[in-house]
C-alpha cells in the first residue's frame, strides 16, 4: 500500500489548501532551492532486511518546484531483478499537476550499469517532475541491494545549500547554484563560462590545518589546502624546533631519521612523491646542512648531507616549505 502524501502548492487542492500554517511552514524553504528535504532523516533511503531487493524510504517534509510534501509513514519500494551484472535504480518523488487534484507520490526508474541518472527521469515543473531522492544497485545473485547512493539536498537560512554526493550537481546546475557536498568536502558554484557556457567552478576557499606535532618537538605555521583546478594545493610553511634531549644526526644520505608525522590525515595522500628538501638547522649550537624528507603520507624525516655527525641540540630548529598536490 501506498504512502499517503499530505502536499500543499497545487492549484486545485481543496482538500488541503494553502493555509496560513501551511505557507508558513513553506518558507524559507521554498525558493532557496529547487529541490530538498527538511532534516537529515527526512526520505532517507534504506535497504529493508529481509526483503527482496527493497528500499525504505523514511517519513519526513520535502519540497520541490513549489510544492511541499509530507509523509508519516514509511515507504516500501520493491526493485525488479537482474539477470546478470548490476543496474543503478533512481528513487524520485514524482510530482503531477495533470490531475484534477495535483499528486505526489514516490516511483522507481529503472536505470543502467552506470551510476548516473536515468534517461526514463521525467523533468516537467507543472506538468509531471521527478525529485531524485536515491540512486539504488540492484546486482545478480544478491536479495540486498548492494549500493545506495543519497541524492537528498538540503537549504537553510541565508541560501546555503548541501548535497549528500557529488552526483547531485549533474542536475542542479542552473547558473548561479552555490553547492556545498557533503561527501567530498568540495564547495561549488555554477558561474557563465567560455563562450556563454554554464560550467561548475570551485570555490576559492583555502582551508588552514594545524601541523601535527610530536614529543619532544614544537611545530608552528600552517598547512593551507586549496583548489587548483582538478586537485587540491598543499601547502607546508612550518617552523620545527627541538624541545626534547638532542640526538645524533649522522652523515649517511641514506640513513634518515624519522621525526614525526607532520601532515594531517585530512591532506595526506596515497600516491604523490616523496619531497626532499635542503635545509639548515639553526640554534642551540648548530649550524648543519641538512636534507629533509616530506612524504605526503604524512612523515617527516631528516639527514645530514656533509660528512660527519652531528649532535641535533635543545633548541635547534629548521624550516619546512613547500607545496605538492593531490
Amino acid at each position: 500500500m501506498a504512502v499517503t502524501f499530505i502536499s500543499n502548492g497545487y492549484d486545485t487542492t481543496s482538500t488541503n489548501p494553502y493555509t496560513e500554517t501551511a505557507w508558513a511552514e513553506a518558507h524559507p524553504s521554498i525558493g532557496l532551492a529547487r529541490y530538498g528535504v527538511r532534516s537529515p532523516l527526512d526520505w532517507k533511503v534504506s535497504a529493508v532486511a529481509g526483503l527482496d531487493r527493497t528500499v525504505s524510504i523514511n517519513p519526513g517534509r520535502a519540497y520541490g518546484h513549489g510544492v511541499t510534501d509530507k509523509t508519516v509513514d514509511n515507504e516500501t519500494i520493491p526493485l525488479d531483478a537482474i539477470a546478470s551484472g548490476s543496474r543503478w535504480d533512481l528513487i524520485v518523488c514524482r510530482r503531477d499537476w495533470t490531475p484534477t487534484a495535483g499528486e505526489s507520490k514516490f516511483v522507481k526508474i529503472n536505470g543502467g550499469s552506470t551510476a548516473v541518472i536515468p534517461g526514463g527521469r521525467l523533468v516537467g515543473p507543472g506538468n509531471i517532475d521527478d525529485q531524485p531522492i536515491a540512486l539504488v544497485q540492484v546486482t545478480a545473485g544478491q536479495t540486498q541491494p548492494t549500493a545506495i547512493i543519497d541524492l537528498r539536498t538540503w537549504s537553510g537560512d541565508g541560501g546555503g545549500f548541501i548535497a549528500a554526493d557529488d552526483l547531485v550537481r549533474s542536475f542542479m546546475n542552473t547558473v548561479g547554484t552555490r553547492l556545498y557536498v557533503q561527501s567530498t568536502g568540495q564547495d561549488w558554484v555554477r558561474k557563465v563560462g567560455a563562450n556563454d557556457t554554464p560550467a561548475w567552478v570551485e570555490v576559492n576557499e583555502p582551508t588552514v590545518y594545524a601541523p601535527v606535532s610530536s614529543t619532544g618537538w614544537t611545530v608552528t605555521g600552517d598547512i593551507t589546502s586549496e583548489p587548483a583546478g582538478t586537485k587540491r594545493r598543499i601547502t607546508i610553511d612550518v617552523n620545527v624546533k627541538r624541545t626534547g634531549p638532542a640526538f645524533t644526526l649522522g652523515d649517511d644520505p641514506d640513513k634518515w631519521e624519522f621525526l614525526m608525522a607532520l601532515i594531517p590525515e585530512a591532506v595526506r595522500s596515497t600516491i604523490p612523491p616523496v619531497k626532499y628538501l635542503p635545509i639548515i638547522i639553526t640554534g642551540g649550537g648548530n649550524h648543519i646542512n641538512a636534507a629533509a624528507t616530506v612524504n605526503p603520507n604524512g612523515s617527516l624525516t631528516i639527514s645530514s648531507v656533509t660528512a660527519g655527525s652531528y649532535g641535533f641540540t635543545t633548541n635547534a630548529l629548521f624550516t619546512i616549505n613547500l607545496t605538492y598536490f593531490i
